[in-house]
């Protein structure tokens, strides 16, 4: 007849009876603990689901929180554009650009800048920065303009009066765009050709 354990009521316990159930204990703990994560990570994932369908008009500040995901659009992904010196018209009309559609706050905007400077630009903003602090972006984008605007730009109002009409009635009108003054706003105190100012 074949024995077995089970068999005679002197079995011998197994002595890695105990050491099998702590390890099978210690296993459930964690199994739980990761049930609580997933939990929690379920919870967030509704809670950024329900802001993203909030919408653009809605009040996407809860409680007076910020959170990466109201200041940030998470589905495009734009490049800060790089300035080395030249004429900053471009590089600046890119950067508001940006700075809208990240809706980056004006304390952000100089630290912003500074990290993508380089050659003369990131010279100068050194050399600024050692004979003032600079804390806003419009005193940074004078600075570069007042430094690196073409010389016939640094007065747009008598640039502006110097235009003549020269070739097509499209090359006369690039003339107006490149001094980058919208067209209500020439100054008045300007004669315009022999005219007296306005009143």
């Amino acid at each position: 007849m074949v024995n077995t354990r089970s068999e005679g009521s002197g079995s011998v316990p197994d002595p890695n009876a105990g050491q099998m159930t702590n390890q099978l204990t210690a296993i459930m703990r964690k199994l739980e603990s990761m049930e609580a994560w997933k939990e929690d990570l379920n919870n967030l994932k509704r809670q950024f689901a329900n802001k993203e369908k909030g919408g653009a008009g809605s009040n996407r500040q809860e409680d007076g929180e910020s959170s990466f995901f109201n200041n940030r659009r998470p589905y495009h992904k734009i490049d800060f554009p790089t300035f080395s010196g030249g004429d900053p018209r471009g590089w600046i009309l890119k950067a508001e650009k940006y700075f809208r559609f990240y809706n980056t706050s004006e304390e952000e905007k100089v630290d912003v800048v500074a990290m993508h400077l380089e050659d003369d630009a990131l010279d100068l903003y050194s050399w600024l920065s050692t004979e003032q602090v600079i804390t806003y972006w419009d005193e940074l984008t004078q600075a570069f303009q007042k430094h690196y605007r073409p010389p016939e730009f640094q007065n747009p109002d008598e640039y502006l009066i110097s235009v003549r009409q020269t070739g097509s009635v499209h090359e006369y009108r690039q003339e107006f765009y490149k001094t980058g003054i919208p067209g209500g706003r020439l100054a008045r105190s300007l004669p315009i050709r022999g005219f007296h100012p306005w009143s």
